[in-house]
Parts: C-alpha cells; structure tokens; sequence
C-alpha cells in the first residue's frame, strides 16, 4: 500500500485501486494525442499522485521527466525547453501558474494536468488543461482503455524510461537518459545487497524527482521488495511522521542525520555532569562495538550487554522519536561522517551509507547490514564493476550506467567510453576487501595559489560537525588560503544569545556581537587542528540567510552550488582577503 497525508491525515491507497487509477490516466494521456517514445514531466512533491503520474507515462511508453519543485524557475524552463515534453503534471500552484503563463516559450508542451494542490488555478486557464482526476475521468471513458496491457508489454528493456536532469553543480543541467533495463538491473541488485520484504514501512521523505529516492524510496521497495511507503510532507513535519508511522526503513540524506547529531550534541551540553559521563559511556562502547563489527570479529558476551544497556538507558528517547522500530536508515547524495554514523549505531539504529550517480540510475555501492565499514561508501553492487584510473577517479560499468546525456552526444562521450566505462567525476580508492572510499569530486578539487589540492567536502562536512554550524562553503581556488563562509545553526544561537541576556534585533544583528563570532571562531579552530595546514580555515564570513535551493545555491540533493554561492557572496568574499592584507 501507499499513503500520502492530506487533510492532516495518511490516506492509503491499495496496489489494485492504484492500478486502476493508472490505467485510466494512462488511457487519457493516450486520448489527448501523447504517444509512445514521447516524453511527458512531473513537477511536484513526492506524493500518491506522483506515482500515479509516473506509471501512466510510463505505461504508455512515454518516458517521465523528473523536475524538482524546488528547482529555480530558470532551470524549469531549461528542462521543459531542452526535453520537449508533451505535457506536464504539476503539484504546486504557484509553478502551475509561471508555466502556464509561459506556454509560448515551450511550443511542444501542449497539456498541463494539476494534483489536488494546484487544482484552484486551473478555474482561469485553456480548458484544454486538466486536474489529474479529470484526465482519469477522461480515460476511463476511453477506447484506449483496453489496450493499456499490451502496450506494457511491449515496451523494451532498452527504451528510454525517464530523463534526470543532473542538479548542475557547475554549467546548465544535462538531461541523464534512463533506460527500463537500467533501472530495474539497479532496483534488482540492491534488493540482493539490502533485504526488503513486504513487512518493512518506509517513510519517504527526499523528492522522488531525484534518483536516489525514486529507485530506493520507490521502484526498488514497492515493486521488488513489497513494502509499505508513506509519503511524508517533507522536513517540517518529519519528526511527527516518524512517530506516527513507526518506519522500519528510511533513505536519507547526510543533512538530515547531520541535524540529528548536532541537536543531540546541544542537548547533552545541558545534562547533569552524571549524565554527560553516561552518555560518553554509551558511545564508547557503541563505538568499541561498531568497530569490531567492522572489522568481522565477535563481540564478547559483556561488549553486547553493556551496549544494550546503555543504548536503552540513554537512547530511548532518541529511538522512540525515530519511531521506535527502525532497523536500517540508508543515506546517499554527499559524504557521511563517521562520528555520525557510529553515533546512530549507538543509539541502536545502523546507517548504511551508498554511493551512486544519476548517470549510474543511481547505486554503484552500498554497505550492507552484515557488512559495512563507517566512512566507506561500501562494496560495489554485484552487477558493477569498480575501477581506478591514473589520476584516482573512479570508473563504473554496469547494466545501470546511463544511455547517454540527451542530445549531448560529445559530452557523452567525454565521460563514456565505447566499452561501457563512465568517468564518475569522484576521485576514491578501493581497499583490499573491496570497500570503496570517496576523497572528493575531482571537479570539486581545487588548487589554491601555491598550487596545493585542497577538497573542500570533507573539510566542510567537518565543519558541519560543530553545533553553532548550520552549513559551510570553503572557498580557494587559486587564492593564497582558504577561508569559508559559514551559515551558523541560528536557533542554537539565538537560544544562547538570550541565555546570555545578548541584546539583538534580527540575525543580522546577532552575528555582528563580537560573542557570537569568537563562539564560531573556536570551532573552526578545533576543525583546523584536524587538518593540514594547506587546509585550515584562516578567516570566515557570517551568512545569516540559510543556502537553498529555492536559490539554486543547493542542488536538489542537498549538494553546494560552489560556483553559484561563490558568485553571489563574491563582494563579501574579497573584502575577508582584503582584510587580512592590511597590515
């Protein structure tokens, strides 16, 4: 079953009322003039309705267009522009109006169906627009009704299934050709690397428009594994959703858990000296057990029972809010620290980070439950073969690795060669027991002025450790040192700031008090005494506005924007070098 809240409440929705629902949209897409091989897009929040929309494109076998609804206007625009789609679903109203209103600039588009969320603004646009209900209506009435069956069967493991635009974290979005092969051999062997049966509820909360959740927080659960999925309505209500649904899995993002640790971090600042020594036994011990486990040695009979006894007495709380049955959370889209993921494993939850592309559909590895060490993105799927190049970058070939880049056939090549190995662009190594390690993007690498490598992920992720950090953007490309702009954890602050009776109007004001700015400078300074000295941070500027991607300074994923954040900030950036000129 499927569930997706709406009216404050989960609305589930069995496999066979969905089929239903899908046949019938599918047959109307059909009646509106949309064929085969064409290409049809969804704009909006991960939902029933999504998945509705997807497997009636697909059952026709048109492929699906997945855009993020929170990806700026102008890359909207590229994506409908480049892909020259038929027609297009949309969740959001606001976005339903700005393409509406832009008909003329996509002269291919020709429909535009609304979920519930965006039904309102149709009441003023061409009556040849519909509400996702309506083309449903419109199919069930169809000749082309009957004939949804067999045109499932035949489309070819190698006809084009969706495009994914690559977030673009340097130049315009490129357009991923999927194939139905692609996906399903990545869905297939996931399943074998992580067991999922129809026991298992997942909550999904990462927008299925990306590739790492529409293969692990859809098409892998739902149709090889069988399991519940519920929508969630995204971060604000994340927690509540945890406790309502009770999930015994979860796809993440390293943000998330990020948040998790950092708040849990404050709240143990605030404990009894007694509580913050129990604490630090627990994950002493937690860690003690981890590595064992890592190392595939048993743990002794007085390891297991300190750990669950510590993780009862100090964890609960933390469990019982992740809803109390979860037994893997999987995270993927950036680098996970390795104090976080033995952190949760304390707690009694276990992290499995993954590694993948969208050009890989998307999983090249992943540890497993009975295999994993923390800071590896895990072993390559059994399908994948991993290798690395000259200069360190990892190279991929597997039956998921993408068909090319749509109508990009010289970039194609750049990256694919014509034996099936794809460039992944990410620099890494394997060990010896065939776990993969990531160092840093090799387009990410940059060379300050005496002409050092420096990768800025990891020293970022570092700083996101700290509990006064929200984000971190490390800046020095061919600049004489790094500096970082930094985007402190406002509520955290704000919260010590009244403790300490500190008088401010806004954030921006808060950041101007010389406290709150020598608070940020000693945890840059405990992430410096981690790092070379071609590394450290030697000067930082305060953000107070967060980095989104409703500002295309994040991708989809999560993921910094460098160029785009070093553009915008780039008046603040000289005046940090310019000050540490003067003498």
């Amino acid at each position: 079953m499927i569930y997706s809240r709406r009216d404050r409440h989960w609305r589930p929705l069995t496999w066979l009322q969905i089929n239903e629902r899908v046949d019938a949209a599918a047959a109307g897409l059909l009646d509106l003039g949309i064929a085969s091989g064409e290409r049809v897009a969804i704009i909006g929040q991960s939902s029933v309705e999504w998945v509705i929309a997807d497997l009636a494109i697909l059952s026709i076998g048109a492929a699906t267009v997945a855009i993020s609804e929170t990806a700026s206007m102008e890359d909207i625009d590229w994506i409908l522009s480049d892909s020259g789609v038929k027609a297009v679903f949309i969740g959001e109203a606001d976005i339903l109006e700005r393409v509406a209103g832009e008909m003329g600039r996509f002269p291919e588009t020709h429909h535009l169906f609304a979920f519930h969320t965006a039904v309102k603004i149709l009441d003023g646009l061409d009556t040849e627009h519909l509400s996702l209900l309506k083309l449903e209506n419109l199919g069930r009435t169809s000749t082309h009704l009957s004939s949804i069956p067999g045109r499932i069967d035949g489309i070819k493991p190698s006809d084009l299934m969706t495009l994914i635009y690559t977030s673009g974290t340097t130049g315009q979005p490129k357009g991923v050709m999927i194939s139905h092969e692609n996906m399903t051999s990545n869905c297939e062997a996931c399943l074998r690397a992580i067991s999922i049966s129809h026991e298992d509820v997942l909550l999904s909360f990462l927008p299925l428009s990306h590739s790492f959740e529409r293969m692990a927080g859809y098409y892998m659960p739902c149709f090889f594994g069988g399991a519940t999925i519920y929508y969630s309505c995204g971060m604000d209500r994340l927690l509540e959703d945890l406790e309502e649904v009770r999930p015994t899995l979860m796809t993440g993002v390293p943000r998330l858990y990020e948040k998790v640790y950092r708040r849990a971090q404050t709240v143990r600042r605030q404990f009894t000296p007694a509580k913050r020594l129990a604490m630090g036994a627990a994950l002493s011990v937690g860690a003690r057990l981890s590595r064992k486990h890592q190392a595939g040695r048993q743990a002794g009979k007085t390891l297991n029972w300190q750990y669950a006894w510590l993780r009862d007495k100090i964890f609960r709380d933390l469990h019982d809010r992740l809803g109390g049955r979860l037994r893997i959370l999987v995270s993927g889209g950036a680098a996970l620290a390795p104090e976080i993921a033995e952190f949760f494993f304390s707690s009694g939850v276990l992290i499995l980070e993954g590694y993948g592309l969208t050009e890989t559909s998307p999983v090249v590895s992943v540890n497993r439950p009975e295999s994993y060490r923390f800071g590896s993105v895990g072993q390559a799927l059994d399908n994948v073969r991993v290798r690395i190049a000259h200069d360190g970058e990892i190279m991929v070939k597997a039956p998921s690795v993408m068909q090319g880049y749509w109508k990009q056939p010289s970039i194609t090549r750049a990256v694919l060669s014509d034996d099936g190995w794809l460039a992944t662009g990410d620099i890494g190594r394997v060990d010896r027991d065939g776990f993969v390690w990531i160092t840093d993007r090799k387009k990410d690498l940059f060379k300050d002025s005496g002409g050092r490598y420096v990768a800025p992920q990891r020293v970022e992720s570092l700083l996101r450790l700290e509990p006064m950090i929200e984000q971190a953007c490390l800046i020095g490309d061919n600049r004489p040192y790094c500096i970082a702009l930094i985007v402190p954890a406002m509520t955290e602050l704000e919260a010590w700031a009244k403790k300490k009776k500190l008088f401010f109007r806004d954030p921006e004001s808060l950041l101007r008090e010389p406290k709150i700015r020598r608070i940020i400078d000693e945890s840059v300074n405990r992430v410096n005494q981690r790092l070379a000295k071609h590394e450290t941070v030697r000067d930082f500027e305060l953000i107070a506005e967060a980095f989104s991607t409703q500002e295309s300074l994040l991708t989809p994923s999560l993921k910094i924007r460098r160029d785009r954040v070093v553009a915008r900030y780039a008046d603040r950036i000289d005046r940090v070098y310019l000050a540490k000129k003067k003498p």
